[in-house]
C-alpha cells in the first residue's frame, strides 16, 4: 500500500472550494481560508504545492468577477469561471493520486508567483 502524502486532506480541502466558484466566490474564498490556516507551519510540501495552484486559480476567479460587469456578454465570464473549475479538478485529480502534476499552461507560473505560500 503507498503512503499517503503528508497533507493530502489539505489538497482536498482547497480544490473542493473550487466547487463554490458557481455559487458564492466568499464561500470559495472562505473555505479555501480554512485550507490555509490548517496548512499554516506544517512545512507539508505536498499540501503547499497544491494549495498555490489553487490560489492562482482563485486568484484568476476574482479577477474575472471583478471585471465581468464591463464584458458586454455575460457568457465569457461564465465560460472562464467553468475553465476554472476544470482546472481546480484537473489539480483534485493529481491530489487524489498522491502526485503533484502542475496544471497545464498556469500551473508553473502559480508555482513561481505564490511561493510564499509554504
Amino acid at each position: 500500500m503507498v503512503k499517503e502524502p503528508a497533507g493530502k486532506s489539505i489538497a482536498i480541502i482547497a480544490y473542493a472550494s473550487a466547487l463554490f466558484l458557481f455559487f458564492h466566490l466568499i464561500v470559495c474564498i472562505a473555505i479555501f481560508g480554512v485550507a490555509i490556516i490548517l496548512n499554516n507551519g506544517k512545512n507539508q510540501p505536498f499540501a503547499a504545492f497544491h494549495l498555490r495552484q489553487m490560489f492562482g486559480i482563485i486568484a484568476a476567479a476574482v479577477i474575472v468577477s471583478t471585471f465581468s460587469s464591463i464584458i458586454p456578454t455575460g457568457i465569457i465570464p461564465l465560460l472562464m469561471i467553468c475553465f476554472f473549475v476544470l482546472l481546480a479538478v484537473l489539480g483534485l485529480v493529481s491530489a487524489l493520486r498522491n502526485q503533484k502534476d502542475e496544471l497545464p499552461i498556469v500551473g508553473p507560473l502559480f508555482q513561481k508567483w505564490f511561493n510564499f505560500i509554504k
